[in-house]
């Protein structure tokens, strides 16, 4: 019997300058393996964007990198690793096995066309992986996340006053979304054509964003910086894997009726045959006087409603609200369900979510690639170490990095495809040694 080599090693940088930053998690995350890196995978947060800026970052990354190394990555909120928790640096995961295909993949203007964004990174993989003969497969997409609208004479804002009629915001969302690409992810469209592509992988999948504000994220390909792209990683392997979605949210019994939407639901105009701003306030027990543009995300994150996803009866989950466009209500990801409620949990809950998850595989792995929502990171705050000292346990020193994202899906050919919020999402490697 061959033995197999897998090896994995998990790197990070606390260093301010980009260039110096990047040799950085490089250099401690290769001089960990003993055979050359099959990828490299990187997160980082925004402030290298003024601290010498993404190109800087990587440049510094390819000076100790070695050449023609698979390299995707993105910005996000903050990460987790076997180190630590952090809102501010980069952490990077670098595999090598000799039982192991790799491809990497691009496609731009997912706003504007997430179907041909999709085609053009699955070319991209297909081309690279059409020979490998191992079975068990993988991708990895990271995605570029929803952004704040920049409307005409209205600027960028999260909640716009009423005043302006459904059909007028339409036209301006409309605009935004198509030529400014600004608005909805529509990473959830990306993945359904990915699974089309690809039907016989295991994904996991989440989207870029920046420090919270909503504005801008990076998606990294290679020495290239993008925005509004995916990025993605295919893995042939003969190592095994699996992977997991669990949310733990639970009802608060507060149930509604989604009485008009947009074509495809994301969009909210009416609850309960009212306004839906309005009647969602009411709902929520909330003034409106006490709602303002500052403070409605970290609000809004506590009440995501609950329902299923769009074309789905087994996808159940929350979806958080986002920016406010007059009475209606822009949500994480399209939906057919005209029942829904609104959903809550505590800090006990979003512990358990991670029993829930890794306490559900069989053997430790060799690594973990973890995609877990921002709001699970602004909901626990200085408590995220607890959530460490989970995840650690089943970890056993093994590496292991949780990068926070905005929207998370994961797809296997058995349990189908999931698309939600606020949840906490695993892909697990491991070997037979």
């Amino acid at each position: 019997m061959v033995k197999k080599d897998l090896e994995a090693a998990v790197g990070m940088t606390r260093k301010w300058n980009a260039r110096e930053a990047g040799r950085d998690v490089a250099r401690n995350t290769i001089k960990q393996l003993k055979s050359l890196p099959k990828f490299f995978l990187l997160f980082l947060t925004t402030h290298y964007k003024d601290h010498g800026g993404f190109e800087e970052f990587l440049n510094g990354v390819w000076d100790v990198l070695p050449k023609a190394t698979p390299l995707i990555g993105g910005t996000v909120r903050g990460f987790m690793n076997n180190y630590g928790c952090y809102t501010r640096g980069a952490t990077a995961i670098a595999v090598s096995s000799s039982e192991m295909d790799v491809a990497i993949g691009f496609g731009k203007n997912t706003k504007r066309s997430p179907k041909n964004a999709a085609q053009h990174c699955s070319k991209m993989i297909k081309e690279k992986l059409e020979k490998s003969k191992y079975s068990n497969k993988f991708l990895l997409n990271l995605i570029s996340a929803s952004e704040l609208p920049e409307m005409q004479s209205l600027g960028r804002r999260k909640i716009i006053e009423p005043g302006i009629t459904p059909k007028a915001i339409m036209k301006l969302y409309s605009f935004s979304q198509k030529v400014l690409q600004k608005g909805a992810g529509r990473d959830d469209e990306i993945i359904e054509e990915m699974i089309k592509n690809f039907p016989d992988f295991q994904m996991i999948g989440g989207g870029t964003i920046d420090n919270g504000e909503g504005i801008i994220s990076y998606q990294f390909f290679n020495k290239d910086v993008l925005t509004n792209s995916v990025v993605s990683l295919a893995i042939n392997t003969n190592n095994n894997l699996d992977v997991l979605t669990t949310h733990n949210m639970k009802k608060t019994g507060k149930e509604f009726n989604i009485t008009k939407t947009n074509k495809d639901g994301r969009i909210i105009h009416e609850i309960n045959g009212k306004p839906a701003f309005t009647e969602l306030l009411r709902l929520l027990d909330l003034s409106r006087e006490l709602i303002n543009d500052d403070t409605w995300l970290q609000t809004s994150f506590y009440f995501p409603i609950g329902s299923y996803y769009y074309n789905s009866k087994s996808s159940f989950g929350p979806r958080v609200i986002g920016f406010v466009l007059g009475e209606s209500i822009v949500t994480g990801f399209r939906s057919k369900d005209k029942n829904a409620s609104i959903l809550t949990i505590d800090g006990r809950g979003l512990l358990e979510t991670i029993d829930k998850n890794l306490g559900s595989y069989s053997k430790t792995p060799s690594f973990g690639i973890i995609a877990s929502c921002t709001t699970r990171l602004e909901t626990m705050g200085d408590k995220l170490y607890y959530a460490r000292d989970r995840i650690l346990k089943y970890f056993n020193d093994k590496p292991f990095i949780v990068f926070y994202v905005g929207g998370e899906s994961t797809y296997t050919p058995e349990k189908g495809f999931t698309y939600i919020n606020m949840s906490f999402n695993s892909a697990l490697f491991w070997d037979d040694n």
